[in-house]
């Protein structure tokens, strides 16, 4: 189970909306297959672990896969009737798919046909790896992480801060580690003023990865049509007040009111959106924070103080870690 999650990790930011999968075919202790989901759209990892292999090499094999087999057609089709049809007798399956789709469905067919299912091997890891698939699924919301950057005495931009010009607080090594984050999250979300101050492209461009969809919130769309984030780098969801539409790769969503996180998260969940990475402002951190929709807080620390600007977030409580990032610190915190 521990390989199945190690092939898993490899499909980290390309497999949405689908969760990452690992699976791996033993055979009197010998691993024969194994294969991972590498992109939504193509083969799951039981397809790949299973290629190749005759039913002489599966006679008496068992197959690992860290989550539950599929039970439903989508563009590939239902996992569970692979196993069935490849003769296999015995699966040890990790943790039950949360999707409403599957949810014992593929462990029911397996059963159905005389397959033993062992199921929870290292569950706690097996659902912290799809921690994202897991909350959208049964919180019906994407999973939330704010990431923020301050300095050694407690601030985010020095009281000058001009507009249109972006004070580096982190030094490059956190920078780079910010634009993987921004890969392997679903998308990244700011504020109006975040975009007007900084005008941010919110992309991977120091990771090689895949661009995050962009949110912004902008009540009264009041951000300059030739702000970055409007360029053709990815899809923007602009999160207003007034319209809703398409253009392009431009979206405009319609909400009660900006300030009522939950009619914009309930709009970002009807796109699909499985987990966002915040990067806006004091502003909108502190409305995240203040409200309790976050699941993971990730601050960089620089050792140079400012000595006067914009006052960082409050840190919140809950279950923390900590590492070094060369010259800055990084503190994780988990609810």
């Amino acid at each position: 189970m521990e390989r199945c999650l190690q092939l898993a990790q490899k499909g980290f930011g390309y497999t949405y909306p689908n969760p990452m999968v690992g699976a791996v075919v033993v055979n009197n202790g010998v691993i024969i297959g194994e294969g991972w989901h590498q992109k939504a759209g193509t083969a799951h990892a039981e397809v790949h672990a299973l290629s190749g292999l005759s039913a002489a090499d599966l006679e008496g094999a068992i197959l690992y896969v860290n989550l539950e087999p599929c039970s439903h057609h989508g563009k590939t089709p239902p996992c569970c009737e692979l196993v069935v049809a490849k003769g296999i007798k015995k699966v040890v399956v990790g943790a039950q798919d949360p999707n409403p789709k599957v949810a014992g469905k593929g462990i029911k067919v397996m059963q159905d046909f005389g397959i033993e299912v062992v199921v929870g091997v290292l569950e706690d890891a097996c659902v912290e790896l799809n921690k994202r698939f897991y909350c959208f699924h049964i919180k019906k919301r994407p999973y939330i992480i704010l990431k923020w950057a301050q300095s050694e005495d407690g601030y985010l931009a020095p009281e000058n801060d001009s507009k249109g010009t972006v004070s580096w607080i982190s030094d490059v090594h956190s920078q780079q580690l910010a634009h993987r984050w921004r890969a392997e999250e679903h998308a990244i979300l700011v504020g109006r003023k975040t975009v007007e101050n900084d005008n941010p492209q919110l992309t991977t461009r120091k990771w090689s990865g895949t661009n995050p969809i962009r949110l912004v919130l902008d009540r009264d769309l009041k951000i300059d049509p030739a702000a970055a984030v409007f360029n053709d780098a990815a899809q923007t969801v602009v999160f207003n007040c007034h319209k809703s539409g398409q253009e392009k790769k431009i979206f405009w969503e319609q909400v009660k009111k900006i300030d009522v996180l939950e009619d914009v998260l309930e709009k970002a969940t009807q796109h699909d959106i499985q987990s966002i990475l915040v990067e806006g402002g004091a502003i909108t951190i502190n409305h995240f924070l203040n409200t309790n929709f976050w699941d993971e807080c990730r601050i960089i620390k620089s050792p140079a103080p400012l000595k006067g600007g914009v006052k960082a977030p409050k840190r919140p409580e809950g279950k923390r870690t900590n590492r070094k990032i060369v010259r800055d610190d990084l503190q994780i915190i988990k609810k």
